[in-house]
């Protein structure tokens, strides 16, 4: 009785949620040297997100030169010609939230500020787009190598499990496919960089014509747009940038490995499949199946492997999706005392459930209402909506792209999220990751006695 409760108390506010779907309102144009413009007034608080995505990340990137796109976004805080520290800057003016990341296939650079402080910003980031190349040198270079040197020993190699995640990246992308490495690449790589292998890739990918800015926050458009073409309008148009086209191999047997790891207490397990590209039709069954195995205490995973044989102690799953082609992820961490054989004995019971019975709609119905609130929360922060909108506008050329993506979702069937598992998560293709943690060496007393 409290089940059904739940259920039709979820299946009213997912109808509520619909009911109340927030019109964002903007204005998107392009300055004659290609930037793209997009402007989302609102005037709640006094302050304003300034978002830019480049179009460029590993995707980008060639043999030999993996982390390079990453390692550019770190140049792009060492200082332009007439900013020498951006970020002493922006804290002065009381910016928060201003950093910069690097994915598979864009980067970005982002800050909120106070709404009279928008001129700063803007002018920041117009001069790191227009005047970064004069102040490059071997000193800056020599200091940002070392800084994403050190940032791949903290992330991969100090952390549990770091090298099998980066291995899946090795085994789904292999070379030449420029997602090898993932992101962050290798340190040999990194420190091979020379000078002018950055300055060609900032002529090459870093010209207003293949970025997009985006305002959301308290300003006044006509305002703003004196500023953007103050600041922007001034910069040459770069090379044009043709997207990627390399075709991630598909998977075409098991492929098991084992990886020693001297960080990890306990065994682990990852299930890898080939996925799919953003916004394709599949892309939310494919969300919808992965929350209902791993999202959260109520999903199958958690409710099998940890609550009933207490054989794991964290369970999860993805669906991350690429330009170049992205992948699903089932992994689990056994409890002390059990092994990942067991592990995969209770996942693939799970897999094999979903795939010949399927899925019921109460749980389809919680895992849809979890993504839709999920995007619409994010929509109250400013700086989330600006990266709501240069996703959009980057993938689909449409910032206004919100009604029908949440219509994709909504669309998500019982039916829909069984085909996206019969299709894509096949027994018989996909990689199998055991993480064991590696045999721990003890010192010998005199006369080699243990």
């Amino acid at each position: 009785m409290v089940r059904r409760m739940l259920i039709a108390v979820l299946a009213l506010g997912a109808v509520q949620a619909r009911a109340a779907d927030p019109e964002v309102k903007f204005e998107k144009y392009r300055l004659q040297n290609g930037l793209t413009v997009i402007l989302s007034e609102d005037h709640r608080l006094p302050q304003v997100a300034v978002n830019v995505w480049y179009h460029v990340g590993a995707a980008n990137q060639t043999p030999s030169r993996s982390g390079f796109a990453h390692l550019f976004e770190h140049m792009m805080f060492s200082g332009s010609k007439h900013a020498n520290d951006p970020d002493s800057i922006l804290e002065e003016i009381g910016a928060s939230g201003r950093n910069g990341s690097t994915n598979f296939d864009r980067t970005n650079y982002y800050e909120t500020v106070p709404s009279n402080e928008l001129p700063t910003a803007l002018w920041l980031e117009s001069d790191r787009m227009g005047f970064l190349l004069p102040t490059l040198d071997e000193q800056k270079l020599k200091i940002q190598r070392d800084v994403v040197s050190n940032e791949y020993r903290q992330r991969i190699e100090n952390v549990p499990y770091g090298p099998t995640q980066q291995r899946v990246c090795d085994l789904l992308y292999p070379l030449p496919h420029p997602y090898y490495e993932c992101v962050i690449g290798v340190i040999a790589e990194i420190q091979a960089a020379t000078l002018e292998d950055v300055r060609d890739f900032f002529r090459r990918f870093y010209g207003p014509n293949n970025a997009s800015l985006v305002l959301v926050g308290d300003f006044d458009p006509a305002v703003a747009k004196r500023l953007v073409d103050k600041y922007f309008s001034p910069i040459p148009r770069g090379p044009e940038v043709k997207r990627p086209e390399v075709e991630a191999p598909p998977i075409a047997s098991v492929v098991k490995e084992t990886i020693e790891d001297k960080l990890a207490q306990l065994p682990r397990i990852e299930m890898v499949w080939n996925g799919v590209k953003p916004f394709s039709d599949d892309e939310p069954a494919g969300d919808v199946l992965t929350d209902v195995l791993a999202g959260g205490k109520t999903s199958r995973l958690y409710q099998r492997l940890i609550l009933d044989k207490q054989a794991a102690s964290n369970v999860d799953s993805s669906n991350p999706s690429l330009g170049l082609r992205g992948w699903v992820e089932v992994g689990a961490t056994a409890a002390p005392g059990h092994t990942p054989d067991e592990l995969r004995s209770l996942i693939q019971q799970e897999l094999d459930d979903v795939k010949r019975n399927g899925v019921s709609k109460e749980e389809v119905e919680r895992a849809k209402f979890k993504i839709i609130a999920g995007q619409l929360r994010a929509l109250e922060r400013g700086s989330a909506r600006a990266d709501i909108l240069n996703q959009y506008e980057m993938w689909l050329g449409d910032p206004g792209f919100l009604p029908r993506d949440l219509a994709r979702y909504r669309a998500v069937t019982p039916q829909s999220v069984q085909a996206f598992a019969r299709k894509y998560l096949p027994d018989d293709r996909r990689l199998e990751l055991t993480t064991m943690p590696a045999p721990r060496r003890t010192a010998s007393a005199p006369g080699g006695q243990p």
